[in-house]
């Protein structure tokens, strides 16, 4: 995999990827997928772990997600790489 660059190295989260494969060092970002709407917003990755326990995939937590903001499901997952050593998470 090669070294990590903390806030930098940034990935489309898969649908089968695991919610408890990002639990540590990573912060995940939500977009709206609505054609006029640029929403989104940071989820704390513990609280869904909380919710939909560390075995669920982001394909089914993206499914769950609604725009706050035009109301439109689902949305598009990024998941983000920070260090140890700068905690970025808010």
């Amino acid at each position: 995999m090669g070294t990590r660059r903390a806030g930098r190295d940034r990935l489309w989260g898969g649908d089968s990827d695991r919610l408890g494969d990002y639990a540590r060092d990573y912060v995940l970002e939500a977009h709206c997928q609505g054609p006029h709407c640029q929403h989104s917003r940071a989820i704390h990755i513990p609280l869904l772990i909380r919710i939909f326990g560390s075995e669920a995939t982001l394909g089914r937590v993206r499914a769950k997600f609604r725009c706050h903001k035009c109301g439109l499901q689902g949305a598009r997952l990024e998941v983000r790489y920070v260090s140890n050593w700068h905690d970025e998470r808010r």
